[in-house]
């Protein structure tokens, strides 16, 4: 499929999505970017997301089928798009009305395989702004030190980022693993087995809802835990002696973090550990706040 020159394909997955489902489709119809497609997909919704997608029908395409997961309905957005760019954009979130504008501007001064990302405020249920979130900066770091990073956790807000749309229909995302981590696993196979760049824009460009429905408040003790396998399974595909020196350094980063950052990651093992796994509130935000933040 011709993909055009400057467009931006927007892919909300969308699964008994409701709630938040209008605000977040008029945030992306609301951008000042004239060049942009809108693709939702409807993942087998029970509830009347579907009744909401059908009045945005005429701007925007609705692609429906059986509920088959996350990454399924991305892969059917991602088959879908025609834009250079694909932007994946979750039904709770807002996006500026500059958003778009700001990320193809910003992807235009750097090399065609760079993912963009940004920074991101948190907003509650009702749309009232919790507080800021700044991403680690690592725009100086090379490909290799950053995919060490990566690999020691996700660094990136997904709803945030601009992808090549040839990456993305190359890659594809992993129908095969825990949805909370289909954007980490996508993230770290673009770093370790594209060498793609990644490049951070130090503002914010979304709102990121936190609410207890949202998927990755569902069984996010398992979702940590797992980390450590997406990141494994990532490795294995790579030939020995990268495997090894990635290994090696990703060793050596641990060792260098500050006392306090390994208080903190210790604090979260036992959290994770002892409380039920639906306890997922204090342990997001003490993941958000106090050990991916600031690296």
């Amino acid at each position: 499929m011709m993909l055009a020159s400057d467009k931006v394909s927007v892919v909300i997955p969308v699964y008994n999505s409701e709630r938040f489902l209008c605000e977040s489709i008029e945030s992306a119809l609301s951008q000042i970017y004239p060049d942009i497609e809108i693709i939702c997909v409807n993942d087998g919704s029970t509830d009347k997301s579907l009744e909401i997608l059908e009045q945005f029908s005429d701007k925007i395409t609705v692609i429906s089928q059986k509920n088959s997961g996350l990454a399924s309905a991305l892969n059917a957005g991602i088959d879908a798009m025609t834009g250079k760019w694909f932007k994946w954009f979750s039904p709770d979130d807002v996006m500026y009305p500059f958003t778009v504008e700001t990320l193809e501007k910003t992807a235009k001064n750097l090399d065609d395989d760079t993912i963009i990302y940004s920074n991101w405020n948190i907003i509650d249920e009702t749309g009232i702004k919790l507080r800021s979130f700044s991403e680690s900066d690592y725009n100086q770091l090379d490909v290799f030190d950053f995919n060490v990073r990566l690999l020691d956790g996700q660094q990136i807000n997904v709803n945030t980022t601009l992808i090549p749309s040839s990456l993305a229909k190359d890659l594809k995302m992993n129908t095969k693993i825990d949805p909370v981590l289909v954007d980490y696993d996508f993230f770290l196979r673009a770093g370790l087995l594209q060498e793609t760049n990644f490049y951070l824009i130090t503002k914010p460009l979304i709102d990121f809802r936190v609410h207890k429905s949202q998927l990755s408040h569902q069984n996010i003790t398992s979702s940590l835990k797992n980390l450590v396998i997406v990141g494994k399974n990532v490795l294995s595909k790579l030939p020995e002696e990268k495997r090894n020196q990635y290994n090696k350094n990703l060793g050596e980063f641990k060792k260098l973090k500050p006392i306090s950052k390994k208080s903190m990651e210790l604090g979260l093992k036992l959290i994770s550990k002892f409380l039920p796994t639906n306890t997922t509130d204090k342990i997001l935000v003490f993941y958000l706040n106090k050990i991916r933040q600031a690296r």
